[in-house]
């Protein structure tokens, strides 16, 4: 006589099932986490970098209007020397 199944398997294997599946939308769920961590991170270092970029080149320009008006000053300076020097000769002759 064959046997009558009792459905004790098949409730084990539902409930394997869904035991499964919240594993697997556990992981999904933790997988998607991580990748907005990842996301958020990465954003965080491109602010930062354009944060560091904007003050390098902030200092490279004050440092190159420095050099600038250190030039125009020397400039100033060898013609005040020159005037001066060509006002001695002639105040001398």
């Amino acid at each position: 006589m064959a046997r009558r199944a009792s459905g004790l398997r098949t409730v084990i294997k539902v409930a394997k099932a869904i035991d499964r599946a919240a594993k697997q939308a556990e992981r999904d769920r933790q997988r998607r986490y991580r990748e907005i961590e990842r996301e958020a991170k990465a954003r965080q270092r491109r602010a930062e970098q354009s944060e560091r970029a904007r003050m390098r080149a902030k200092t490279q320009a004050i440092k190159d209007e420095f050099q600038t008006a250190k030039a125009c000053f020397e400039d100033r300076a060898e013609e005040r020397r020159l005037v001066k020097e060509d006002i001695i000769s002639a105040y001398m002759r």
